[in-house]
């Protein structure tokens, strides 16, 4: 039985690990909180800082893959990313074990047209910037042999484990509230659904010919956040149209002056001004399954959040 370790156990880091477990692998997940909220009873759990060498290299010991979905606050990447990835390349290349990590896809910058894995890398932003310096370091440690090293590069998470798909969208449309979403309601938009993204990493960490490389993940079919809104809502059991608001502009720029999230969020506001589309026909040739319909990733986000038995279509 190989052992999967999953470094983080948020969004993505515990769904990851509901996945490798289904799959009969053993499974440690860790965190600093003692949290085990998402995680699946057969998982095992470590609580410690993966900061800390001693720990991090003693959690890797008896691992086959690791799954880095770690990241520090928003506000904080520039001076705490660089060093947390470079503690984990190491630390894996100490215990020969292979590595995912987790990346985005804001390296691309302003796409003009659907990002696949052949796009050009032209960042937009500083933080586009730091993920293509970070993603180039460490396809550069395994091709200098030093660790085995696979990158994944999904769209925006949509998934009753993300926080703001439920906080902005799911559980306002369950209490009749206002919807909320990040720019422009008119745009045509691809995200990432949260089971299809663990699906996809633990694919990569299963495979022994994934590595080297980084991966666009497969992504729903477009739809504008207008759509998305509306599904939600009437998924959730609402008739009618939902109110949303268009967090964008002067709403943003107000909101950043009391938070240091969303100031750093302005930059990366164009990713919902234009359409933002995917192709990731490399990883659904090599792997051989495309996303989730978006009628049933829709459906199965809003039970996720609030289980319920009577779940309107969004067909």
């Amino acid at each position: 039985m190989a052992t999967h370790v999953v470094l983080g156990t948020g969004s993505i880091g515990a769904p990851l690990a509901r996945e490798l477990a289904s799959r009969g692998h053993r499974v440690v997940s860790i965190n600093r909180s003692g949290s085990r909220a998402g995680l699946p009873p057969e998982a095992e759990q470590r609580v410690g800082d993966v900061r800390d060498p001693e720990f991090l290299t003693a959690a890797l010991k008896d691992a086959d893959v690791a799954y880095q979905l770690t990241q520090p606050p928003y506000h904080r990447w520039r001076e705490e990313f660089p060093p947390l990835q470079e503690a984990i390349l190491d630390a894996a290349a100490r215990t020969g074990t292979r590595l995912v990590l987790a990346d985005n896809l804001y390296c691309f910058g302003r796409p003009d047209g659907p990002i696949s894995d052949r796009s050009p890398e032209v960042p937009a932003s500083t933080k586009g910037s730091l993920r293509k310096e970070m993603a180039a370091e460490a396809l550069a440690a395994h091709r200098s042999g030093q660790v085995q090293v696979a990158l994944t590069r999904p769209s925006h998470y949509l998934g009753s484990d993300y926080a703001l798909t439920r906080e902005l969208l799911v559980e306002p449309a369950f209490e009749g509230r206002r919807l909320a979403v990040i720019g422009r309601t008119d745009r045509l938009h691809a995200f990432a659904y949260v089971p299809d993204v663990a699906r996809a990493m633990a694919d990569i960490g299963t495979s022994d010919d994934a590595w080297g490389r980084a991966w666009v993940l497969p992504a729903l079919t477009p739809m504008t956040q207008a759509e998305l809104c509306t599904r939600v809502w009437r998924t959730a059991g609402r008739t009618g149209q939902p109110k949303v608001l268009s967090l964008r502009g002067l709403p943003m720029r107000v909101a950043s002056l009391f938070s240091s999230r969303v100031r750093e969020s302005l930059e990366m506001l164009y990713e919902f001004e234009a359409p933002y589309l995917v192709d990731a026909h490399e990883f659904e040739q090599r792997f051989g399954w495309t996303a989730t319909p978006l009628a049933d990733a829709i459906r199965e986000t809003v039970r996720g959040v609030r289980p319920d038995p009577v779940i309107a279509s969004t067909r």
